[in-house]
């Protein structure tokens, strides 16, 4: 008599442990995971009441196949999910793994986009780091692909700026009676050797949404900021007067935006969002990147060669030296911003850092990232509270 194998047949293996609420990262309504909805694949389900005309039809399946996959009204095998609200797709993991929100925010022109991609590739296969990035969804993740090919895979360098409004990075909902305009955000699986795998949820908006102002209740494409756990502030020395003096930059006709403003806008919006009172310091953990710092480490006494990373993930004493020289340097050039950053925030660390390393758009020198992912594993240590004591600015 035959034995019937049990190995890869899904109705003899074990439940999967879901997570007890999941957050949608584009509407960050909260549901639970028999809530979700499916994507349906049969060609002929096209269009959706809410995800829109050209978007297949979510629903809540009723059929399921020998496998326990779900199957939508013409019988075809789904695997796809999608918020039962704004009905946006939801990268699987979410419903296993616990997620961290991080929002990147910085004004126009500090390198958010490059230091995003340069930052992502750089978790993705750097040896030594403790931990380990990976796409949750790949095909959701085309545009940072592009960008990645292009710092890493020619010799562009420069990338495109990311749109305020249309584009890939947003996409038109209709909820409730009426259209919104939200962020399709990043999604990443982290995988570390010294804590459970859990996964970041990245968002990267234009500057110009962070202007005050900008954010308009039909375009709510900075909501994110009363959601997230921790705060990546890019600054960028170069922009400041005071700055550049200090490192010995020359002065430039026309400065830009003050960027202590962008601070203190966020932090408004972020008490604005979370119900904080107007004179409390905002309580999420905030990671200043001080960006570009390929032209600048040298002249503050900074050594961006070498990694800070051991075994186990950051190298929490690197950290904590590279964030006194930075206040320091703060303090001397931009009084302005680190008086912003103690009247607004309890928790702040500085991370210098170079998306490029100095290499010039369509140059033949090839992109050398120095500390490019470690503003947002930081990030995620604050949360988690690795990284305390030391650390307040």
């Amino acid at each position: 008599m035959a034995v019937a194998a049990t190995t890869g047949n899904p109705l003899l293996e074990p439940a999967r442990d879901l997570v007890r609420r999941v957050t949608c990262p584009s509407c960050w309504h909260g549901f639970t995971p028999s809530e979700v909805l499916f994507v349906a694949e049969d060609p002929r389900l096209l269009g959706d009441p809410v995800a829109g005309v050209d978007e297949p039809l979510r629903f809540l399946p009723s059929r399921f196949d020998l496998t326990g996959a779900a199957m939508d009204p013409m019988g075809c095998r789904c695997t796809r999910v999608a918020c039962p609200r704004c009905r946006s797709e939801v990268p699987r993991a979410m419903l296993e793994m616990p997620a961290t929100f991080v929002s990147m925010v910085g004004a126009p022109g500090a390198g958010k986009t490059h230091l995003l991609a340069a930052g992502v590739w750089s978790l993705r296969s750097g040896p030594g780091q403790g931990v380990r990035l990976t796409d949750a969804e790949p095909r959701m993740h085309g545009r940072l692909h592009a960008w990645e090919r292009q710092l890493f895979g020619g010799e562009v360098h420069r990338l495109a700026k990311t749109e305020t409004a249309g584009g890939a990075g947003y996409r038109s909902v209709h909820v409730q009676g009426r259209d919104e305009v939200v962020p399709c955000p990043f999604v990443f699986a982290m995988h570390a050797t010294a804590d459970a795998d859990r996964l970041l949820v990245l968002y990267d908006n234009a500057g110009e949404h962070f202007l005050p102002g900008a954010d308009e209740a039909l375009r709510p494409v900075t909501r994110h900021l009363g959601r997230s756990d921790a705060l990546v502030f890019l600054m960028d020395p170069a922009m400041e007067p005071g700055m550049r003096r200090v490192l010995g930059m020359p002065p430039v006709a026309d400065p830009p935006m003050r960027q202590d403003v962008l601070l203190t806008e966020m932090a408004s919006r972020v008490r604005h969002h979370r119900g904080r009172r107007a004179d409390q310091r905002v309580d999420v953990p905030l990671v200043v990147a001080l960006t570009k710092a390929d032209g600048w480490s040298k002249m503050a006494g900074l050594d961006l060669e070498r990694e800070p990373f051991d075994q186990d993930g950051l190298d929490r004493e690197a950290i904590r030296t590279a964030h006194a020289t930075c206040l320091a340097l703060l303090e001397r050039g931009a009084p302005e911003f680190t008086a912003a950053l103690q009247a607004g925030f309890e928790r702040v660390l500085l991370v210098p850092c170079s998306a490029t390393g100095g290499a010039a758009p369509g140059g033949p020198q090839a992109v050398r990232p120095g500390w490019a992912g470690v503003p947002l594993l930081a990030a995620m240590a604050l949360r988690e509270g690795l990284a305390s004591g030391g650390a307040q600015a």
